[in-house]
């Protein structure tokens, strides 16, 4: 039995967890909670947004954390540009600390002074020039706040004087200022200032997501787009009253973000035993000697007794670029990290796949707006993209009960220009005890088919899927059964084989199903016998994923390529972009012919090509990774579309589209022909208000009326063994098929 709990700050929202449930079926073996600490919540400037969050108060374990970090676009409209946005936990540590305060022994009208010269009486003088005299006023008191010597910021009295020490003027018969005369003091005070302490809490800040917001113009109201980040590794301070802050660093308009936690009760691969910052800030980079020297110095850190195992999880983001080496956001470096004076750790910070941005091709305005992809490779980010954090496991390097050395270092650039290169660095030092599991497997994720944004870029799909599975067991992970298939249909077995070390994951593409056609748009996975034995902990082997079926096409159409300027060489005048159509099984079926800068008029290939039913990917590349349409070269503007023939385009692909198009679509129905059967007969054919079926149904309870793309819409008890008259009027115009119970039974008729 599932049981969901689900937490907001105002109110229950029964909404959010099927959307939860679409996104991410990881939901079926145990308990789970879900809080919501930030809804829809407005960063339209530069600052913090704190919300607390109450968490579970620890009594129970979990074997897994989620964050589920929806952007959006705030109430004034999204900000066109690319900025940093971070998530924090706020952790009160429970200690206190206190810093020296000063205050003084008096204020003057609210003001700190060092002295005070006072009177008891004293007069402004001036000219009245209506009466053409020398006059005064009495002069306006001055507010005296004395305060307590051991609480001093109390005020304990207040007292008033009147002002001495400067000059009135002295006017001769026609007003002229000739003199002035000093107002003698008959009291002066001398001020002074209490020491005192401040205490406050200690608060611990910790990083657990980064993502940069999109770049684009004219961004569509709807747009959202979630982030799934694992962090488990957090629970300790993920519990009871917890202050979460998203941050946000940019101007102009601004996003929104949405916070859900998702806790998954069970037990971890490991225990945390501590969890301590070693770098947390953002850095100038002036050069290598000061950046090492100054700003990522070397640290110690105490291993605990009970510790046996370490990790350090280590995200940093380069930016600026105003500099003869467009430092340190498009300066591909590598950072090191040093163990005792030993380098332990090469990490390449670099993303080199921000062409593939998986933004593209959604959220396109009617108004002519949308999101670049923005193809730029960066330091570890892509504008609309996560962070990568990377993970380095340094068990191997520490010892319980003694002290260790950290330190981390960039690669040495030098530098000129007007910028300053910096990078933002979270580093984290985590220590656990002794792994839980000695077999055991998990999965982690299903790529495809999904319905995650972060995977939109190849979903749907009708191929081969593709899915993530860990080693949870300190064991060494070297084979597998893996049972998967779409749920109520056909079920699929895999043996995996492979060497995966405790915690280490692998992509694993299975082979292709041999019908997407279930009872529900679900597909699934099952991991068994992990090397060959019973898994020590298997709630964590099973997994769905709701999907979307791949669109049908008739069995010919053609290909329109319109190609821009962008050439390989300017030898060839080759263009940088070709197409190709792949099998299920990934052979080749076709390709672009060779397309080169001005041979066809108007820089137009056309491409007609014939099917035969399957299922298939259209795979556009362009190996200058700025797709069709990039504003920022000169290449102008080309496209890709997709024809019927005779007849119109049917499939227009945005030309701004990075480094490649993949879509999969299939000629003829979701179902397999292995499964239809001879031995019903059905018509008329084509039907329009009733069909007739006859055959032997002493096999079958019930058989169902599937559509084209494998959706129920109705199902039929057979009364006779041999015939039965079915009423379609209701349906509408298509294709539809009959199955049987056991999906081993199939038959096409067409409704008018």
């Amino acid at each position: 039995m599932i049981k969901i709990k689900i937490i907001t700050m105002k109110k229950q929202n029964f909404t959010f967890i099927i959307l939860l449930l679409i996104s991410n079926l990881n939901l079926l073996s145990s308990d789970t909670t879900i809080i919501r600490t930030h809804d829809h919540v407005d960063m339209t400037w530069y600052g913090n947004y704190d919300k607390i969050g109450v968490f579970p108060d620890g009594s129970e374990n979990y074997r897994k954390i989620y964050l589920h970090y929806t952007m959006g676009c705030p109430s004034s409209g999204c900000s066109p540009w690319d900025y940093t946005t971070k998530i924090e936990i706020l952790h009160n540590t429970g200690e206190i600390d206190s810093t020296l305060q000063q205050s003084p022994f008096f204020t003057v009208n609210g003001v700190g002074v060092d002295t005070l010269m006072f009177s008891d009486t004293s007069y402004i003088y001036y000219w009245d020039t209506i009466t053409n005299m020398l006059d005064s006023n009495i002069a306006l008191p001055i507010e005296v706040v004395y305060f307590d010597s051991i609480n001093p910021t109390v005020p304990i009295d207040t007292l008033h004087y009147f002002p001495a020490g400067f000059y009135n003027m002295i006017f001769d018969s026609i007003g002229n200022i000739f003199d002035s005369i000093y107002v003698n003091p008959t009291g002066l005070l001398i001020n002074n200032t209490y020491n005192w302490y401040s205490y406050f809490d200690v608060i611990e800040k910790y990083e657990i997501a980064r993502v940069i917001t999109p770049y684009g113009g004219n961004i569509p109201p709807n747009y959202d787009f979630k982030h799934i980040f694992d962090i488990t590794d957090f629970a300790s301070i993920l519990k009871d009253s917890v202050k979460i802050r998203a941050h946000y660093s940019g101007w102009s308009s601004g996003w929104s973000a949405t916070l859900d936690f998702e806790f998954i009760e069970g037990i971890p691969p490991r225990n945390l035993t501590n969890l301590t910052n070693i770098y947390s800030g953002s850095y100038s980079y002036v050069n290598s000697l000061d950046f090492e020297l100054n700003k990522l110095i070397p640290k110690n850190f105490w291993i605990d007794s009970n510790t046996s195992q370490a990790m350090i999880k280590m995200t940093t983001t380069g930016h600026g670029f105003d500099n003869n080496i467009n430092a340190a956001e498009f300066k591909p470096i590598n950072y090191y990290v040093n163990i005792d004076g030993l380098l332990t750790h090469t990490q390449f910070n670099w993303r080199d796949d921000c062409g593939e941005n998986p933004i593209y091709p959604y959220y396109e305005n009617p108004n002519g707006g949308y999101i670049h992809t923005w193809l730029l490779d960066r330091a570890n980010w892509c504008p609309g993209t996560r962070a990568h954090t990377y993970d380095h496991e340094i068990t191997q390097y520490i010892n319980s009960s003694d002290s260790l050395e950290i330190d981390i270092d960039f690669q040495n650039y030098s530098w000129s220009g007007s910028q300053t290169p910096s990078y933002i660095v979270e580093c984290q030092l985590f220590q656990y005890g002794t792994s839980n599991f000695n077999n055991s497997v998990e999965i982690t994720d299903i790529i495809k088919p999904s319905l995650k944004d972060e995977y939109s870029r190849f979903n749907p799909t009708c191929g081969s899927p593709l899915i993530e599975i860990r080693n949870y067991g300190s064991t060494v992970l070297n084979n597998l059964e893996i049972e998967y298939g779409v749920v109520g249909g056909v079920n699929h077995t895999y043996n995996w084989t492979g060497d995966l070390q405790f915690l280490e994951t692998e992509k694993v593409d299975l082979p292709i199903l041999d019908n997407w056609y279930g009872t529900k748009d679900i597909f699934y996975v099952k991991l068994n016998n992990p090397n060959g034995q019973s898994d020590e902990y298997d709630v964590n082997n099973y997994m769905e994923s709701f999907f979307e079926h791949v669109p049908e096409y008739q069995n010919k159409f053609s290909v329109w390529t319109t190609i821009n300027n962008g050439v390989i060489n300017t030898w060839t005048n080759e263009s940088e972009t070709s197409w190709e159509i792949l099998k299920d099984d990934g052979t080749l079926y076709a390709a672009s012919q060779q397309m080169f800068l001005g041979v066809m008029p108007q820089n137009q290939y056309r491409d007609t090509i014939e099917f035969e039913s399957g299922c298939y990917t259209f795979k556009v590349t362009d190996v200058g990774e700025d797709g069709l349409d990039y504003g920022y070269n000169n290449d102008g503007v080309g496209s890709i579309k997709l024809r019927n023939v005779p007849g119109t385009t049917f499939k227009d692909f945005h030309p701004d589209f990075g480094s490649n198009i993949i879509h999969n679509f299939r000629i003829g129905s979701i179902l397999s022909n292995n499964n239809i059967q001879k031995d019903l007969i059905v018509n008329p054919i084509p039907a329009i208000d009733e069909i007739f079926i006859y055959g032997d149904f002493s096999h079958y309870k019930t058989l169902r009326i599937i559509d084209n793309i494998g959706r129920l819409v109705k199902e039929i008890t057979p009364q006779s063994s041999s015939f039965l008259n079915v009423n379609i009027s209701n349906l509408s115009s298509g294709v539809y098929f009959i199955t049987s119970d056991d999906n081993n039974l199939m038959k096409k008729f067409i409704k008018q």
